[in-house]
């Protein structure tokens, strides 16, 4: 800049720079002299230039409240110009803001929310361009997993200068009228939906790394070696899919890959492929009882599952059987040769003895084969020592390791009639109905029935026609004279003072009973006639005694004989003689019984008999 210069040869203006010299007291005193050494703006001793200055601030005072009052007017002139202008967008948004790249200054929320929704669509259904070796994709980013917050891009835009803090607001407005304003278009990514997209891509290269494997063929074991693969870089391609969002654009670009080592190699297999080796040398050998099979080394080869785990700093070999299809072939191959039901003793009593087993019990078993298949494959993968099957013991209900449990002590009642002078058929079925029924067990609690004891009387059990009578009827039919046993057994059974639950005399009075000094009313009927077996006639009684009741028979010709044996309870039996009345066809009989029981406890029962018909 010029510079201005006095006539003294001082310079001046904005970019002069003063210099003071030495001059003459007059000079200095000249250049100083408008100052006072008071500092007071002018004001001096003699009062001229006081008064001066007294004018000037008297006319500042009288323009101070104007201008304070015209700056007043002025803001309150834009304060409601600002009011006016938040009320004329309280349900718009601001003017000069966008969401992303859509314009929505002005729009009201609802209109704001329709214009980046068709934009979001439009980039929904954009698509990105991945190419690789050939192949190529074109996913949109829906199918990436990306999805745009309308709604919340369009709250941000609506939020935009709506802070409750004023001069946040008023700083807003300022940016505003210097430039545009833009909130972000908010997106976002589900990690999920594009992990799952990444894995349809590396089907399609068919290129994954594959561990090294055992693989077991009959008995010999060999390692599948391991193999590189080539698979999506998800960092890489995640982040160009999230540059893609953040551009608007769709966008083409080389896929991005990596090399995908294998977890397990074929180093890490050896000591197991040793052990398996080792494990199908031999055979597992599992018994039971008196039997042993081998089970074959290439048949448990198929059910050998194996799985390789790396962890931190190892592989872990797991080597097992395939549990539910080795238990299903060990029940299938098996539970026909293990597998029986209990089998009771056959019982007995011998004078001198007691109670005897004629054939021993054995117990029942069945094959436990989850538990099988877990020692056999402990013994395939440890040491092949021999298994033992095990199976679920079921105890027979007559045990001959166990007599002593049935009670059986003592004889509780005998019974014998004659049967000779017969015919031999009639004397065929005595003798073959007395060899069924002998042995006959009855449980505590349960009921002696003749009917279950010597089994159905028919000709393919050995029965033959004999003479019997049927509704007062002498005729013939299929064993006849099986009522000389049922008459045995009667006479036996009144003795044990057991109740007798069932019991039909016979209608006509036969003289063959009434031998050997038994009357007329010790005699006991049975039929066996049709299908329905609720319409047969049985004999019955009930075991009271707290253990088990055997019934033995046999014939001696010309006498059967029935003996029950049974616990004694101390009870007291003492059957009466027959009373009787009428003669001949017309005879009437009367059997008491009283049981007198340890406790004292009496029960009396009678046995009546009417006879219409004579028999012989």
């Amino acid at each position: 800049m010029a510079q201005r210069t006095a006539t003294d040869g001082i310079p001046f203006g904005r970019d002069a720079a003063p210099t003071w010299r030495n001059r003459t007291t007059d000079v200095v005193r000249h250049a100083v002299m408008p100052r006072d050494d008071s500092g007071l703006g002018g004001m001096t001793r003699s009062g001229t230039a006081g008064n001066g200055a007294t004018s000037f601030w008297a006319g500042a005072t009288r323009l101070l409240p104007r201008l304070v009052l015209l700056g007043a007017v002025g803001l309150l002139l834009f304060a409601v110009l600002l009011f006016s202008f938040r009320a004329m967008y309280a349900d718009r948004v601001y003017p000069a803001v966008a969401v992303g790249d859509v314009p929505v200054g002005g729009l009201t929320v609802d209109n704001a929310v329709a214009a980046v929704e068709a934009r979001a669509g439009e980039l929904e259904r954009g698509t990105v361009q991945f190419s690789y070796g050939g192949q190529s994709w074109s996913p949109t980013l829906a199918e990436l997993g990306t999805t745009v917050d309308i709604e919340g891009s369009v709250d941000a835009a609506w939020e935009l200068g709506r802070d409750e803090n004023a001069v946040s607001r008023l700083g807003f407005t300022n940016a505003l009228l210097r430039d545009d304003q833009q909130v972000p278009l908010r997106t976002t990514v589900d990690p999920v939906v594009l992990a799952g997209w990444y894995e349809t891509v590396n089907a399609d290269l068919d290129q994954r790394a594959v561990d090294a494997a055992l693989v077991v063929e009959g008995t010999a074991v060999r390692i599948e070696p391991e193999r590189i693969g080539t698979v999506v870089d998800e960092a890489t391609a995640t982040a160009r899919v999230l540059g893609a969002l953040e551009g608007l654009e769709p966008m083409a670009m080389e896929l991005p890959t990596q090399v995908e080592q294998p977890a397990i190699n074929a180093a890490d297999l050896q000591n197991a492929q040793g052990q398996l080796t080792q494990a199908l040398a031999q055979p597992v050998i599992v018994q039971f009882e008196d039997q042993e099979w081998a089970l074959d080394p290439a048949t448990l080869s198929s059910f050998i599952t194996i799985d390789a785990v790396r962890d931190v700093n190892s592989v872990n070999v797991q080597m097992a059987m395939n549990y539910d299809e080795m238990t299903e072939w060990l029940r299938q191959t098996y539970s026909g040769l293990v597998n029986r039901a209990p089998s009771d003793a056959t019982v007995a009593w011998q004078a001198g003895e007691g109670l005897v087993a004629l054939t021993p019990s054995v117990s029942g078993a069945t094959l436990r084969s989850n538990a099988f298949a877990e020692q056999v494959e402990q013994s395939f993968f440890g040491d092949q020592a021999t298994v033992h099957v095990p199976v679920v013991v079921t105890d027979p209900e007559i045990d001959s390791n166990n007599l002593a449990a049935m009670k059986i002590n003592s004889m509780l009642g005998r019974g014998d009639s004659y049967y000779g002078g017969q015919q031999w058929d009639r004397d065929h079925n005595v003798e073959l109905g007395a060899q069924h029924m002998s042995g006959e067990l009855i449980a505590p609690g349960q009921e002696f029935s003749f009917n279950r004891a010597v089994g159905d009387i028919t000709a393919s059990a050995g029965y033959v026609d004999a003479g019997v009578i049927v509704a007062e009827q002498a005729t013939r039919g299929v064993g006849g004279g099986i009522c000389q046993v049922s008459t045995t057994v009667f006479r036996a059974a009144l003795f044990t003072g057991m109740p007798i639950t069932d019991w039909e005399p016979h209608t006509a009075r036969l003289s063959i009973y009434e031998n050997d000094g038994w009357a007329a009313g010790f005699d006991a009927s049975i039929i066996q006639i049709g299908s329905d077996r609720s319409q047969w006639g049985d004999f019955k009684f009930r075991n009271d005694t707290g253990g088990y009741v055997l019934v033995q028979s046999w014939t001696s010709y010309p006498h059967v004989v029935v003996e029950i044996f049974g616990n004694d309870d101390g009870r007291d039996v003492q059957v009466g003689g027959a009373q009787l009345w009428g003669s001949g066809q017309n005879l009437e009989a009367l059997i008491p019984r009283t049981v007198t029981y340890a406790n004292g406890d009496v029960r009396e029962a009678e046995f009546f008999s009417r006879y219409r018909q004579a028999g012989s």
